[in-house]
């Protein structure tokens, strides 16, 4: 597969920079990105705060929110983007083979600078609401796109700009697709997989949902497809297709660079299924070695009455942000 070509040419100066950019640091002091740095385009201070294995944020609504709220399990923009400037460089080339409605792709657009994005996304749905959100978005402040307000400790670094001319999305089944990739092509993946096997509501929806806000589900991100990986008949064989997509990853992926996957523990049946830790199993006998955990909350997560008033049942309120390397 041709993926997006040259690192964005014809960018402003300032968005361009990449190795020689500086970053501005407290008092009005440049601050230059350490010589021995080859990861990032971060300070010192930037990168000791990225490593913080725990991770709160209230993102406002933006970038086509309103669309993308549709589908789930859509992730934050900015949130993505703090990943990508973590594990790439500007230019570099973002992977994400489960894209949903491209919020990987609007982080790679907004970071600064921006990155190439390659997104694989099973149902049109999803990827149509990605190309209208960016068809919108381009319309915006003279056809120059968005200029995303400076959120301080919530989002360091400033104010960001809006660049979606190195991103791609393709529509049809990851493990199709990936095999058409080159080996060692991608710099850096960060993806969103099926959080595990689809199951039946049965705390959501239905006529409580009229009266408690807590019954009520924005999650709608399944479908009907058989290569969807939320519809495998079990646990282990949710396990065994999301291995098979990690030796791919694996063999795209350049040595030494690294994929995030954020992922969802489950409770299913009666037990608590350490999916993090089981994916992070598989992960390793493929060749990525688990690097880290980041435990992210998305404040303002509805809390729902399981097991009230006869067991413990928890509300799994957090997701894991799995530092995976190859190599």
């Amino acid at each position: 597969m041709a993926l997006a070509g040259s690192p964005h040419p014809g960018h402003d100066d300032d968005r361009r920079a990449g190795a020689a950019r500086r970053r501005s640091a407290p008092h009005g002091v440049a601050v230059a990105r350490h010589p021995r740095n080859t990861l990032n385009e971060l300070t010192g201070e930037e990168w000791l705060y990225f490593t913080k294995s725990v991770w709160t944020t209230a993102y406002p609504s933006e970038l086509g929110h309103a669309l993308r709220k549709a589908h789930g399990a859509n992730k934050p923009p900015r949130l993505m983007a703090r990943l990508i400037e973590f594990f790439t460089r500007t230019g570099e080339l973002v992977l994400d083979p489960f894209a949903g409605v491209g919020g990987t792709l609007l982080g790679a657009a907004i970071a600064r600078g921006p990155r190439r994005a390659l997104g694989i996304e099973l149902a049109p749905r999803w990827a149509e609401v990605y190309q209208r959100v960016v068809s919108e978005l381009k319309g915006e402040n003279d056809g120059r796109g968005p200029v995303l307000a400076d959120l301080g400790p919530n989002d360091p670094g400033g104010p960001r700009g809006f660049d979606p001319s190195g991103c791609e999305l393709h529509v049809g089944d990851a493990l199709a697709i990936l095999p058409t990739l080159d080996a060692g092509s991608v710099d850096f993946v960060a993806t969103d997989p099926p959080y595990n096997v689809q199951l039946p509501m049965t705390m959501s929806g239905g006529t409580l949902s009229e009266t408690f806000s807590n019954r009520r589900t924005d999650y709608a991100m399944v479908t009907d497809d058989p290569a969807d990986i939320a519809n495998a008949p079990d646990y282990p064989a949710f396990l065994d297709r999301m291995e098979a997509v990690l030796v791919e990853l694996a063999r795209v992926l350049k040595p030494r660079r690294y994929a995030v996957l954020i992922v969802r523990d489950a409770y299913q049946d009666g037990q608590y299924l350490f999916t993090g830790a089981d994916l992070a199993g598989r992960a390793a006998g493929v060749g990525l070695t688990p690097k880290g955990d980041l435990i992210w909350y998305q404040a303002g997560t509805r809390l729902r009455p399981y097991g009230y008033p006869t067991g413990f049942v928890p509300n799994i309120a957090h997701q894991h942000l799995l530092v995976l390397r190859k190599g």
